[in-house]
């Protein structure tokens, strides 16, 4: 498989060849803006693309190659948060799934089943929490809600300090009468 050129600008990486920007479209990769149907792949996109060597990120600035630690560093600077959205999105995606940006409620993802994608809609709401960090009951709860109100099974995708994931599913039924039990939520 041949390696496809991406440019790393305004913070972003686009695929500015359309031929090639539309394959990885096809393989439910980025977005497609613009007239030119420039696809810009999110941060962790960019960054399983480029570990995989699908892709070569060239800055625009500097004409130089970006490498994996380097789109991490710049997408770190933004994104405190890019790591942890990346160690989801790669395990994902090597199980099979197709995953998209989430609503933006956290770190989530819409995950498709496998041979879903662009026939079925998104049927996983991913949550991702890290080992050990506090997570206020409420916002698990407006997760949920969400995830259930578009007809998504919410899984919680934990990850451990090794960087290992592991998924719960987490269902109303979970906090049932959790108000009783807890009153101060």
């Amino acid at each position: 498989m041949e390696t496809i050129s991406a440019v790393y600008t305004g913070g972003q990486v686009v695929v500015p060849a359309q031929n090639e920007a539309n394959s990885l479209y096809q393989d439910g990769y980025g977005s497609l803006l613009g007239r030119g149907h420039l696809l810009t792949l999110k941060p962790f996109e960019a960054l399983y693309l480029a570990e995989g060597m699908r892709i070569a990120v060239i800055d625009e600035a500097s004409r130089q190659r970006l490498v994996f630690q380097e789109l991490l560093w710049r997408f770190s600077g933004d994104d405190p948060l890019a790591w942890t959205r990346y160690l989801v999105y790669r395990d994902l995606r090597s199980r099979g799934f197709v995953v998209r940006d989430g609503p933006g409620l956290g770190i989530d993802l819409l995950v498709y089943e496998r041979g879903a994608y662009g026939k079925r809609p998104p049927r996983y709401h991913v949550y991702a929490v890290s080992e050990g960090a506090s997570e206020p009951i409420r916002h698990l709860c407006d997760v949920l809600e969400a995830a259930e109100s578009a007809g998504r099974t919410l899984r919680l995708a934990v990850i451990d300090r090794r960087g290992e994931v592991v998924y719960y599913t987490l269902s109303e039924t979970e906090f049932e009468n959790l108000e009783e039990r807890c009153p101060s939520l």
